[in-house]
């Protein structure tokens, strides 16, 4: 069964469209005029935090690097943190023009906290993946 990263529609892979689709609506939901709440009842700070951390979680999903080379493996995760973070700061100054919204520091700091977590959960993630997961290593391999 091929990863749903192999899976394309119209020459893009799927995670790129589920990426594509769910930023455009993370943008439309962040500017969306005041009054008009979509969504489940919680409290702002929650939902700047789950909303980021998805995003997070789907940038570092359809990025790639090679596995065993750390190097650029931390400069695509850096990368990711980076330009959302830069993103998330420019979505609440951006706020501003929407009527009834306006910018907030703790907003921002909620998108970043979430950028943060789902990062640092991929990677949990990742090498608990890798550790079990990962093809045995042959009898002669060990013993030379």
């Amino acid at each position: 069964m091929r990863p749903i990263t192999g899976i394309t529609i119209l020459g893009f892979r799927l995670g790129v469209i589920a990426l594509a689709l769910y930023w455009i609506a993370l943008f439309l939901g962040t500017h969306w005029p005041a009054g008009i709440d979509v969504g489940p009842q919680l409290n702002d700070k929650v939902k700047h935090f789950g909303g980021y951390f998805g995003l997070a979680i789907l940038c570092c999903y359809v990025t790639q690097s090679p596995g065993n080379d750390r190097r650029r493996s931390a400069r695509r995760f850096l990368g990711v943190i980076i330009v959302l973070a830069a993103y998330a700061s420019i979505d609440e100054l951006t706020q501003a023009f929407s009527p009834g919204r306006h910018p907030d520091v703790f907003d921002a700091l909620a998108d970043v906290l979430g950028i943060l977590t789902a990062v640092g959960l991929y990677l949990a993630a990742r090498q608990i993946v890798r550790r079990f997961w990962s093809p045995p290593v042959p009898a002669e391999a060990i013993e030379s």
